[in-house]
């Protein structure tokens, strides 16, 4: 305030004034770059090259762990370039390609999340019914991509490096915003996103919550033989002291085999379906939590989406402390880009194996 009362006001003082109003935001973005690059970076190498498969339950992480590594790079850059540079920003080419790239990635993450969710009630719920195979799989990751490209492309025309004024002076600084005359059609534009995410978000609900009570109510483990069950080379040994005839020793051998390798196959089979049925629960819970973390991360950015379209001076009117608070919140969005190679970590135990030979050089 001295500064502009002795005329030394200037841009410079201005854009410094408010960097330092983001300076917690800054250093929270910064921790999310590092974390989401060496996370999204390690789960890539990993499942692409320890555990690839384009068969089994893993097959869409490769592609969202690239999702994630993408957006955590290109939303931290935004954010981190408009905190530092708020009213110094560089130019129209970045900030159009900022905005367009995050919009289409965040979009593309949970279009792939709602896909995921689909093919994990195909395969708890309708495991007879039509899977996925690999053509499928591949067509509806283009698709994905292709949606979001739609869903962003229209955000190149919505941002510029636009020209701002001081309320108190004539200094004139530039921030990354709305272009002029198009608050119409931005306010419908970002309706129709949201809605589409709303969607994709109710439709993952529900279809995880089928899956959540088909692995409570009907996926139940197959119980294990009963332990007092006597020995089939026991019965065998008995049989063949018990009588004196050598035919009637053989028959029964004969008999005991085949009722042991009937009952060995029996075993091996409740072995298979409850390896298929912990693999199937431990994915489904997997993808379940990250669907939760990535709804939970999204819903606040999209409150305030809401009150900026509603009142275009929102921020200009907040204390020091809530601008500190409500910028970190506004960011939140970036979590959903970081936090799910610690989910793989949590329910994927080959994947933490791998991750710890990895960083072991083992």
């Amino acid at each position: 305030m001295d500064k502009m009362n002795n005329g030394s006001f200037d841009v410079d003082v201005w854009n410094n004034e408010y960097a330092r109003r983001y300076i917690l935001s800054t250093v929270l973005q910064s921790l999310y770059l590092v974390l989401g690059v060496c996370g999204n970076l390690t789960a890539i190498i990993i499942y692409t090259t320890k555990m690839h498969s384009k068969h089994d339950d893993r097959y869409f992480i490769p592609f969202l762990a690239s999702v994630d590594l993408s957006g955590c790079v290109v939303s931290t850059s935004l954010i981190l370039i408009e905190n530092n540079l708020p009213y110094k920003y560089p130019n129209t080419a970045i900030c159009k390609f900022l905005n367009v790239t995050a919009c289409g990635l965040i979009v593309g993450s949970i279009f792939l999340l709602l896909v995921i969710s689909i093919q994990r009630y195909q395969k708890i719920c309708r495991p007879f019914h039509f899977q996925m195979n690999l053509r499928c799989k591949r067509i509806v990751a283009s698709l994905v991509l292709c949606l979001a490209v739609a869903f962003a492309f229209p955000t190149i025309f919505l941002y510029e490096k636009v020209e701002v004024v001081h309320p108190s002076t004539n200094v004139t600084g530039h921030r990354c915003g709305p272009v002029p005359n198009t608050e119409a059609f931005g306010e419908i534009y970002r309706g129709i996103v949201i809605a589409a995410e709303l969607i994709s978000v109710v439709g993952m609900s529900v279809l995880y919550g089928f899956v959540g009570y088909t692995l409570v109510t009907k996926m139940k483990p197959t119980k294990k033989a009963n332990p007092n069950e006597i020995p089939i080379s026991s019965q065998t040994t008995n049989m063949e002291k018990t009588t004196e005839d050598t035919n009637v020793s053989e028959s029964v051998d004969n008999s005991m085999d085949s009722r042991f390798h009937e009952k060995e196959g029996k075993a091996l089979k409740r072995k298979k379906e409850n390896i298929k049925y912990r693999t199937g629960k431990q994915y489904s819970l997997m993808f379940m939590s990250i669907s939760l973390v990535s709804i939970l991360c999204f819903f606040p950015p999209w409150i305030f989406v809401l009150l900026e379209t509603k009142d275009k001076t929102f921020w200009n009117h907040l204390s020091y402390e809530q601008t500190q608070i409500f910028v970190i919140i506004r960011g939140m969005f970036v979590l959903n880009f970081v936090v799910n190679p610690f989910i793989y970590c949590f329910f994927d135990s080959k994947f933490k194996h791998n991750v710890y030979k990895y960083l072991t050089c083992k």
